[in-house]
């Protein structure tokens, strides 16, 4: 961890955690939980916890936190900077079920960029075609919300390009869209977030082809370091080959609040 300076890790810690588009921020001191109020069954999400208190005082306050909100669920993550010690322990210990376990990575924005396959293309999206295939892709490989009002997120996606902000991609095979996936321009830090590739089109060099646009992109954008979170199974064994470093770890546990 050593070899990349502290503003790098933030970004992957609670410092760079922001509530998905759609989704309603709950105030409170020790957590950052939000909801999204379209859908009263989707699961709420703890994106991180921060406390010098007891955990067993603070699992108790967030629960009834939660259920008086109206949740029924939470997706709750920790990473390695989340407090209190034992928080963890005592949300997998009532019967929260893990579904997500991944590699936080960073490298050089200047090291190279992956070589593109094929019959693989990469877009940035710039018009309502290619935010027809984010959201589209979003969807099924995500379950990700749909938002109401496409004309209204494509604006915001076309501000962000044109603030040089950040760029969402879109990966093609053989002339089909089929991944999608963001690069974000913070403080000469490039997160890449958001990355999906269709089923039927994995394993055929769309992952990095979008991996590669980003890096560029970055680069462009004169961003020095990149960083990632990845699937220990899907993108982590590519990430890893183009000379990305583990330099964290996070994980989901989803928890089901009882009444």
């Amino acid at each position: 961890m050593g070899a990349f300076p502290d503003l790098v890790l933030q970004s992957i810690t609670r410092h760079g955690v922001v509530p998905s588009r759609g989704y309603v921020t709950l105030g409170h001191y020790d957590a950052l939980i939000s909801r999204y109020p379209p859908e009263p069954e989707r699961a709420f999400v703890v994106h991180w916890t921060r406390s010098d208190r007891d955990a067993e005082d603070l699992f108790g306050e967030l629960t009834a936190y939660l259920r008086e909100f109206g949740a029924r669920s939470a997706e709750w993550w920790f990473r390695d900077d989340s407090t209190p010690e034992g928080l963890e322990e005592l949300v997998l210990a009532v019967g929260a079920t893990t579904i997500e376990d991944q590699v936080c990575v960073a490298r050089a924005v200047d090291e190279g960029l992956p070589e593109i396959a094929p019959g693989v293309r990469v877009t940035v999206v710039d018009d309502a075609g290619g935010l027809d295939a984010m959201v589209d892709i979003g969807v099924e490989v995500f379950a990700s919300p749909v938002p109401p009002d496409r004309d209204e997120l494509l604006a915001e996606v076309l501000e962000e390009l044109a603030r040089a902000q950040g760029a969402w991609v879109i990966g093609w095979l053989d002339g089909d869209p089929v991944g999608r996936a963001r690069v974000g321009f913070e403080s000469n830090v490039a997160p890449l977030v958001g990355a999906a590739v269709l089923p039927h089109a994995r394993r055929r060099g769309v992952y990095a082809a979008m991996l590669a646009a980003r890096l560029d992109l970055a680069a462009m954008a004169r961003c020095h370091t990149a960083v990632t979170k990845a699937r220990r199974t899907q993108s982590l064994p590519v990430l890893l080959r183009e000379g990305f470093v583990p330099i964290g770890h996070e994980r989901a546990h989803l928890l089901t609040i009882p009444e």
